[in-house]
């Protein structure tokens, strides 16, 4: 297991494993780095090699949750069916970038590699046929990593009394461990931050009440 640092989420077994959807986070920062010569492999079973860009990489997901908790707060149940309908996918915009596609494609060729035996445009044309499946159950993976991590935070926003629409001043979450039945991440509240904005909103309150014109 990899601990950067629980509550964690389990994912549904498919074509990958952790190691594989690991494989992609941290091929595609070296895809997008230009940088995708000498790419670790990260095996399973040894999670706990893996270099720490993959954590950094998978934060992205939980700063989407925190981006999406903030906008849809009030109003959870628009945000699920939109989800539902398709009519709203951050998540599609976020694997169906061409770092992601082509990521998910190299690993795709990995697992052909050493579960069939394949090689050059057999494996490539093999890989091709997959791709759809896979991205798919890489699409559930990270929307139901999404939706855990935006339940999680939303628990500790209502426990700290903090509008919906100010989390992202005020957690920064991430990643804070890897194993090959789950990721589990912190939810670390700035509080001194927290502390100012409810004396702030009180304030405000107060301030309200005093010039109402209905007590005029």
């Amino acid at each position: 297991m990899y601990i950067r640092d629980n509550e964690g989420y389990a994912p549904k077994e498919g074509y990958f494993t952790m190691a594989e959807y690991c494989q992609v986070f941290l091929t595609s920062r070296y895809v997008r780095d230009k940088d995708d010569s000498h790419i670790p492999l990260i095996e399973r079973g040894k999670l706990h090699r893996m270099p720490k860009e993959v954590a950094e990489e998978m934060d992205t997901v939980f700063s989407m949750a925190v981006k999406e908790l903030e906008k849809w707060g009030d109003k959870p149940e628009d945000f699920f069916k939109k989800l539902e309908d398709g009519e709203y996918d951050p998540i599609s915009d976020f694997i169906d970038t061409s770092e992601m596609r082509d990521a998910l494609g190299n690993v795709i060729m990995r697992r052909v590699r050493i579960t069939e035996g394949m090689r050059g445009n057999e494996a490539f044309d093999r890989a091709k046929q997959l791709l759809p499946e896979v991205r798919d159950e890489l699409h559930s993976f990270i929307r139901e990593l999404l939706l855990h991590a935006m339940g999680k935070l939303h628990k500790a926003a209502m426990q700290r009394g903090v509008p919906m629409d100010k989390i992202s001043e005020l957690v920064k979450p991430k990643v804070s461990a890897i194993a090959e039945d789950g990721i589990a991440f912190s939810t670390v509240f700035d509080d001194e931050a927290v502390k100012e904005l409810l004396i702030d909103s009180k304030k405000k309150e107060e301030r309200a009440v005093i010039y109402d014109p209905a007590w005029g």
